[in-house]
């Protein structure tokens, strides 16, 4: 028995790290990053468990915190595609970002979408 309540409690401790670093993770590499180390910590704090019925404090503080990265995570996905959507349809941006883009790189944003095969 001791040698299972040794390893519950590596389990909720790699599982509190990797829900420590998941929100950060969202900030610095969104999109990828946050799933996979949110989803890990969710797993990790449900098998360091064991056979209890409920979770430990670090444990529960581990599946919360992967929880929310996701959500973080999401909310920033939604946050990054509703802008994109607004700046592509309202024809004062179009115009300001295919000027950007024309000084940058040679080329319009239609050219750009076109190139794309988005248009």
């Amino acid at each position: 028995m001791q040698r299972e309540a040794y390893y519950m409690k590596r389990l909720e401790n790699f599982a509190f790290f990797l829900g420590a670093v998941s929100i950060p993770s969202t900030l610095l590499i969104p999109v990828f990053a946050p799933f996979v180390l949110g989803s890990m910590a969710i797993v990790f704090a449900i098998l360091s468990k064991g056979g209890r019925l409920r979770f430990s404090k670090r444990g529960r503080s581990a599946f919360i915190l992967g929880i929310t990265a996701i959500i973080l995570n999401i909310g920033y996905l939604w946050f990054a595609f509703r802008t994109v959507r607004s700046t592509l349809s309202d024809p004062a941006a179009r115009e300001q970002l295919s000027q950007i883009l024309y000084q940058q790189y040679g080329m319009t944003l239609e050219e750009l979408l076109e190139q794309l095969h988005l248009q």
